[in-house]
């Protein structure tokens, strides 16, 4: 028997899903692409600066901080709440602490203290919890005047601030914040008295693992799953590129538990957009408050086989639930923030596997630096919920699928994780893992994984969304496009170029630069032209403006280096930019 964490998710199985293959309907990977035309984010910082003392402990600049509470370390209740069950592949990372009265309620907010800033005042206030790799707090904001901005920040790094956080009447869980401390910043603009907001701490989150940097509190976890992990910076480089779509990410539930999970970033039909769709299990993530809270952690890799130089992008926001089903264990989420340039998104296809069809699986077991499985497809099965776990009945028709691994294994932190097909030397995802037997002692136990096809008729109004090809028309749509008028002005927004000197010298044409501005980002999207996952001027803006200038043939391409672009000929170049040039205005 297996077990799993959300049992209840499980009673659901006897209801059971319809299947349907979908007619083998696939897309193939991207490479996200940053958005140049998106404006820049400040970076975020605190009202109340903070100095950090050769003990590394954060104090204000003006004044010593005096709000503080302090918890002590785990007790064996809580450490023994952390414990994993066999065959679980959801990591349990964190337990909920709760906190007293005087935070959890509304807090008086008049007895902290307050200091004098630029158009208002600022307290600061500090939550520790002993021992703790990392920290977040669920924070209930109810009256919450125009004006008013919680932001949280590391105390020990200050370069870490999130917010500012202004919704009156909501509910949420912070970013998460290595350590044992988390910093929150109250500021009140003037007019606004502390009586007339509303803030109350009823939770906090304590993570025994830290999913920046892999460490583990040994006391609590122990590694039997590590001796056969496969390193994913010893696999080929096409399926470290495959790997660059797979995310760990932490998440908390309604009772403060907080676990670790994998999911994979997912391309869509529509070759003008890249919205950013994570697909992941449901028995990690099943409801939007867990979709909130999600913390992701992209590009967590080794540089080097065998080596530990590894680095991450850590991104918050949470994400919005589209699609939950539980009977197939399977959710799709839009997440509220871009995951970094340079992130693949994902192929996926509905083409049902085939007897002893290899496959690979990419995950962050027990959190690492990214691991890889091979292995091949064995059987299609049922799933029962049986005493708090599941059953496995081989069934041709079921809605699971049997993988077996002969090179490294899934582990704890590894649920919610892809495994791919290659076809013409493309990768495509077919399922996310539910959970599974491999251990590295077992080598021949089968993990379950869900089956993508079946999984479709409830993802395809997102993922087969058809768009329109943006315009390379920017004068308007009657006039023809020019190489010394669109294809400069196009080459200049590459090279970041924004406002009134987009038009400098190109065209006495009046044009809204705003408008104009909107255009070009849509551009942006089809002006990989040479595909090799970047848009520049030296190269993709250069194939343009020659096209447009009558150049054929060699004489279209000679120069450039396209040793590592997929549209490497000139008769592939000048089909594309054909293509894109006859869109419609």
């Amino acid at each position: 028997m297996k077990k799993i964490m959300f049992v209840c998710l499980w009673l659901l199985l006897f209801n059971g899903v319809s299947a349907n293959p979908g007619g083998g309907v696939q897309a193939k990977p991207e490479t996200f692409r940053e958005n140049k035309g998106a404006p820049v984010s400040a970076a975020v910082s605190l009202r109340l600066p903070l100095a950090i003392s050769k003990r590394g402990m954060a104090t204000a600049r003006s004044v010593r901080i005096t709000n503080t509470l302090t918890l002590p370390e785990l007790d064996i209740s809580e450490i023994a709440s952390l414990q994993q069950t066999a065959g679980e592949k959801a990591l349990r990372v964190g337990v909920g602490r709760a906190l007293p009265a005087s935070i959890s309620q509304p807090i008086d907010l008049a007895t902290w203290q307050w200091t004098a800033v630029s158009g208002g005042k600022v307290a600061q206030f500090t939550l520790n919890s002993a021992g703790a790799l990392r920290v977040r707090a669920q924070v209930q904001l109810g009256k919450f005047p125009a004006g008013v901005e919680l932001r949280f920040y590391s105390p020990t790094d200050t370069t870490h601030v999130f917010g500012p956080y202004t919704e009156a009447n909501s509910l949420f869980w912070s970013p998460t914040l290595e350590g044992e401390s988390l910093g929150l910043e109250l500021f009140l603009p003037d007019g606004v008295e502390a009586a007339q907001v509303e803030l109350a701490i009823p939770q906090l989150s304590h993570l025994v693992v830290d999913p920046a940097n892999n460490t583990l509190k040994s006391s609590i976890f122990k590694e039997e799953y590590a001796s056969c992990q496969q390193d994913m910076a010893c696999a080929s480089p096409a399926w470290q590129e495959t790997g660059k779509s797979v995310a760990r990410y932490v998440f908390t539930d309604t009772d403060g538990l907080s676990y670790l999970c994998s999911g994979t970033v997912l391309a869509d039909s529509d070759p003008y957009t890249q919205i950013p769709y994570f697909f992941t299990a449901a028995h990690c993530i099943n409801n939007q408050q867990a979709a909130s809270s999600m913390d992701m952690f992209w590009l967590y890799a080794n540089a080097t086989c065998g080596g530990t130089d590894s680095s991450f992008v850590q991104t918050t926001g949470g994400a919005q639930l589209l699609m939950a089903k539980p009977a197939l264990d399977t959710v799709l989420v839009r997440l509220n923030n871009n995951p970094p340039t340079g992130v693949t998104l994902s192929g996926w296809t509905t083409t049902p596997l085939v007897a002893n069809q290899s496959v690979i699986g990419i995950h962050h077991a027990l959190g690492q630096p990214k691991k890889y499985a091979m292995g091949n497809f064995d059987s299609y099965v049922r799933l029962d919920a049986s005493d708090g776990g599941y059953m496995v009945t081989p069934d041709a028709n079921g809605d699971f699928s049997q993988v077996v691994w002969h090179t490294g294994i899934t582990a704890p932190g590894s649920s919610g994780s892809g495994v791919w097909v290659e076809q013409d030397g493309v990768h495509y995802l077919n399922g996310a893992l539910l959970g599974g037997a491999s251990e590295c002692s077992s080598m021949g136990s089968p993990d379950e994984y869900s089956r993508f096809e079946r999984t479709w008729p409830f993802v395809s109004t997102w993922l087969d969304a058809q768009g329109t090809p943006p315009t390379l028309h920017l004068q308007g749509g009657t006039k023809s496009i020019s190489a010394l008028v669109d294809g400069v002005i196009i080459a200049r927004y590459l090279q970041g170029i924004r406002g009134d000197a987009l038009l400098e010298g190109v065209t006495t044409q009046a044009l809204d630069t705003t408008v104009l501005e909107n255009q070009l980002a849509a551009v942006q999207v089809v002006m990989d032209v040479d595909e090799d996952g970047k848009t520049d001027t030296s190269k993709d803006a250069a194939l343009l403006i020659r096209y447009l200038l009558g150049l054929r043939n060699t004489s279209l391409v000679q120069g450039m280096d396209l040793s590592t672009s997929k549209r490497n000929t000139s008769s592939a170049i000048a089909t594309y930019l054909e293509s894109i040039l006859n869109a419609t205005p």
